[in-house]
């Protein structure tokens, strides 16, 4: 990470990763094309993983299946300071 001081713990990426429900999935889609998509997501704390709700079949599994590049972001509520 090139901002160290923005990095943030692994227990505090676990929970918001907890509490917050969704998140944005990018994948390579057809032609080595950008794939993002929005969904919703559960994270398992027993086994971290991270699972995804959505069907079996459709663009977003052939796009996991033909390649092996991933990212997923959560994000929380951020932060702003009061009166900007």
């Amino acid at each position: 990470m090139r901002r160290f001081k923005q990095q943030i713990a692994d227990s505090e990426c676990k929970e918001i990763l907890k509490n917050e429900k969704r998140g944005v999935l990018s994948l390579l889609g057809d032609d080595g094309y950008p794939y993002g998509l929005p969904l919703s997501h559960f994270y398992s704390e027993e086994d971290n993983k991270i699972y995804f709700h959505g069907a079996k079949e459709g663009h977003k599994i052939d796009a996991i299946k033909n390649y092996d590049k991933a990212s997923f972001c959560v994000y929380d509520q951020g932060y702003r300071k009061e009166g900007e």
